[in-house]
């Protein structure tokens, strides 16, 4: 069974992240969920994406395991493959809706901030959060300004720079969820409900809409992208001792 499954029901395409562990990003995964996407996007009868994670853990973000380990040009690779990932979800021309029944951190956090309506279980033990910068990795600029979107301008600094983890009770009321359920059971029978209602919007419409809000975002910030990644052959930022939180 793959870590990422893709499923039809009803007329929505639902993705499972699944790998056993914390659903850790890296080239291949990359590789593996784009190839996903274009099947849910080139599907006439898809009309929403449903994105879960596994229980406990929705996604933990780039693999910090990996990344230490990889050559500069590799790095950068992989850094340029994730970022890409991230901007296609934020401009993907249907409807995406995230659940969340765990955690979601440093990258798994940007790609469920990527969506478009974001679910999450009610629990004191899942962490939301953006560690990037107290470890010592400078975020990414297209990555951020998808981070940014989703929250007050007054949230930034606390979650983009100092790395507070909220809970998901936190992150509900700062506005990176949009609904809390009891379970993840009425987690995803609420993500499907919300997207049947969203069932008849007309897609081209809505494609060109998502564009003209999200686009000008990406383009700005594609500048400092750019620039960053062009710096990642100089070292492996990744490689240095992780600082305590």
């Amino acid at each position: 069974m793959g870590r990422i499954r893709c499923t039809v029901e009803g007329g929505f395409a639902v993705v499972r992240m699944d790998d056993g562990k914390v659903n850790a990003i890296e080239s291949g995964w990359c590789a593996e969920f784009g190839a996903t996407l274009d099947r849910v996007e080139a599907d006439p009868g898809v009309t929403a994406l449903l994105l879960f994670g596994r229980p406990g853990c929705f996604c933990a973000g780039l693999d910090r395991k990996l990344l230490p380990k990889l050559a500069p040009a590799e790095l950068r690779a992989t850094t340029q493959a994730f970022v890409s990932t991230m901007e296609r979800v934020f401009l993907f021309p249907k409807p995406v809706l995230a659940g969340s029944a765990g955690h979601a951190l440093a990258g798994g956090l940007m790609l469920y901030l990527a969506s478009d309506l974001r679910f999450a279980v009610d629990d004191v033990d899942s962490r939301y959060g953006l560690p990037e910068v107290s470890q010592g990795i400078p975020l990414i600029g297209s990555t951020a300004a998808i981070c940014t979107a989703a929250m007050a301008p007054v949230r930034h600094a606390e979650l983009l720079l100092h790395g507070r983890q909220l809970k998901a009770s936190e992150a509900f009321e700062w506005g990176l969820v949009h609904e809390l359920a009891a379970s993840r059971e009425a987690l995803e029978a609420r993500a499907l409900e919300r997207a049947g209602a969203l069932r008849g919007l007309e897609l081209g419409a809505y494609r060109a809409t998502k564009r003209a809000l999200r686009a000008p975002l990406l383009e700005e910030a594609r500048a400092s992208t750019e620039r960053i990644l062009g710096d990642l052959p100089r070292g492996n930022p990744f490689s240095a001792p992780r600082r305590a939180p």
